[in-house]
């Protein structure tokens, strides 16, 4: 049994105290987890929203870290609370973790669950026709599992991310709400309730789900596509995470990679690179700088190279040396921008 855990916001605090996780490493449903450096500023953002039970809304420019935060706090809370502790299947127990990914046809409702009214009624429908023919056809026991299906409308009930955390839990769960400006205008005002109350209903079944004794910690993700309602944003704290200058990426750098001393040189020089076309593209009419992914997919591909003379030699080059190139700027007008062919 997971030991039942206090809904208080001193016992879940993210202070960046336990080691960070191995560059790589997987959780029981294969999310992956890389070491994440916030700054202070961003961990006194993340502890308020925690006591005052409110989403903490994170905008900024796409690759600053918003979106693996919360698999941050996932990780510390892991190693802090359930370290040690085994499932049934002698695997580490994980922080219960509910990941939305929102797109422009999602709904709120989908969230909270699905209900395959669809399904239900198939079902009937072959039930009624002739129950004696269709066991014939599929045999004793899918006829019987048909039936059993049948008698409850619970059955045809799929909870998304956000119903899953509004439910009981032992503890607080994490639910992160990722890119929410990709949904239409009235997506997040359709959220209003269930993120001020952390309660809500299903109709097709009659259930209600009432407020958790343990409520979620709720992290929502932005890239200020579109502006969110007013109503939606005074229900949130808010935080803009600023990019990470050169020495945080330093750190971020140093803890993905270890201390590769034989090729520091690389590294700094890579660093330098980036920022640089970063300066160049920020005030470019269409253009958009590269983000710390991109970065570490340029870093990856050079450390990747068995000669580093031959790497730094690209580096050097990088201007003719368009696949590498293409790790840090996604077009054309870009490339060539950069190529000074514009």
């Amino acid at each position: 049994m997971i030991k039942k855990l206090v809904p208080n916001e001193k016992l879940l605090q993210y202070a960046g105290e336990p080691q960070p996780p191995q560059a790589g490493i997987k959780d029981l449903n294969q999310r992956v987890y890389y070491p994440y450096i916030p700054s202070e500023d961003l961990k006194e953002a993340v502890n308020l929203a925690i006591s005052l039970n409110r989403p903490l809304l994170l905008e900024g420019e796409p690759g600053c870290g918003k979106t693996r935060l919360a698999g941050a706090v996932v990780y510390e809370f892991t190693q802090k609370y359930l370290g040690g502790q085994k499932d049934e299947n002698g695997e580490q127990k994980w922080w219960d973790y509910y990941i939305w990914n929102i797109k422009s046809t999602t709904r709120a409702r989908d969230g909270l669950y699905t209900y395959d009214a669809v399904a239900r009624l198939r079902d009937a429908q072959l039930m009624g026709t002739d129950p004696q023919r269709l066991e014939e056809f599929l045999g004793r026991y899918e006829t019987k599992k048909l039936k059993t299906r049948l008698q409850n409308k619970k059955n045809y009930l799929e909870f998304g991310a956000l119903g899953k955390a509004l439910q009981e839990h032992s503890h607080r769960p994490i639910l992160l709400i990722d890119e929410i400006d990709k949904a239409d205008g009235d997506f997040a005002n359709d959220l209003l309730l269930e993120l001020e109350e952390l309660r809500f209903e299903v109709p097709e079944t009659g259930e209600r789900f009432p407020t958790p004794e343990h409520k979620p910690i709720i992290f929502i993700t932005s890239n200020r596509e579109k502006p969110l309602p007013e109503p939606f944003l005074r229900r949130c704290l808010y935080f803009f995470v600023d990019f990470p200058d050169n020495n945080r990426l330093q750190q971020i750098i140093e803890q993905r990679f270890g201390k590769q001393l034989n090729k520091k040189k690389l590294i700094e020089q890579a660093i330098k690179r980036f920022y640089d076309i970063r300066k160049m593209l920020e005030n470019q009419p269409g253009s958009r700088p590269p983000g710390t992914s991109e970065f570490i997919e340029f870093l990856i591909a050079l450390l990747n190279k068995e000669d580093i003379k031959k790497a730094l030699e690209d580096l050097e080059e990088l201007s003719e040396r368009l696949p590498l190139l293409g790790t840090l700027l996604k077009t054309k007008q870009d490339q060539d921008l950069y190529s000074g062919k514009k």
